[in-house]
């Protein structure tokens, strides 16, 4: 014969103290509006550094923004290592459909509720959203995250090194599962991007190396590199497959890291 257990009020468990601030913790009150080129978005800022990314939006990286503004409506674009969404969101309030794919937990947190904040206040979602890393395989790797922010970067896949190659001591370590952009599009049958945004801090090679047969299909790829990698590889992976460099420029307080847009040939 099973006993029935008594109910216990969380009243018993807690403080009086514990109990008000759990009751007057509302994620409505760190929702914050922001109108980005004519188009209302709104986010999730538990922090300053959320709140800056939301209020900054127009000038973290404007040239992406310029680039999502040159795609047109109704494409698909991906957005591997999306954050937060800060520009994955911009891009479905352009029309765009539009996957979000971010490994880290936290962050992939802080996609999906501005998503829901997007979806229910202004009538723009994501086609789809999805906690995983874009690597060269189908597996599971390691994430290693130097310091444990929300909305943070330096968040990198199999191995504790910055996008420089600097090695680091992470805060935290977790694992992740991974699959590659062919292995999204042909086994689980995710749309064909035509547009691809990576910032993957350092495993870049990893997602192209994963990516061939979409990259027949893509228009245009915007990525950020570093110098030497650049050099080293991607100009000469990309020109191998019919792309060519349309675009240039320092990131912002980062000397020696580009974001580059490439754009398929004409006729290939």
């Amino acid at each position: 014969m099973t006993t029935r257990r008594k109910f216990v009020p969380l009243e018993m468990l807690v403080s009086a103290e514990q109990l008000q601030l759990a009751d007057g913790f509302d994620l409505e009150k760190f929702r914050h509006s922001t109108t980005v080129r004519g188009k209302r978005l709104d986010w999730l800022c538990l922090s300053r550094r959320l709140l800056w990314m939301a209020c900054g939006h127009e000038h973290i990286e404007p040239e992406l923004l310029d680039w999502i503004d040159s795609i047109p409506q109704g494409a698909v674009m991906y957005d591997i290592g999306a954050s937060n969404g800060i520009f994955a969101m911009y891009a479905v309030a352009c029309g765009l459909r539009v996957i979000a794919i971010e490994p880290d937990p936290a962050n992939y947190f802080l996609l999906s509720y501005n998503n829901y904040l997007n979806a229910s206040a202004n009538g723009v979602a994501l086609e789809g959203c999805y906690n995983l890393a874009v690597s060269e395989t189908m597996g599971v790797g390691r994430m290693h995250i130097k310091r444990m922010e929300l909305g943070g970067h330096e968040k990198i896949l199999d191995k504790a090194q910055d996008v420089f190659g600097h090695t680091f001591l992470p805060e935290y370590s977790h694992p992740v599962l991974k699959c590659s952009l062919d292995e999204l599009v042909g086994i689980m049958k995710l749309p064909q991007p035509a547009y691809l945004k990576i910032d993957v801090d350092g495993a870049e090679a990893e997602v192209l190396a994963g990516a061939e047969e979409c990259l027949k299909k893509v228009r245009s790829v915007f990525i950020e590199l570093t110098e030497s990698f650049l050099k080293e590889f991607a100009q000469n992976f990309f020109a191998q497959r019919g792309f060519a460099i349309a675009s240039k420029q320092q990131v912002q307080n980062y000397a020696g890291l580009y974001n580059c847009i490439f754009e398929k040939k004409a006729g290939t």
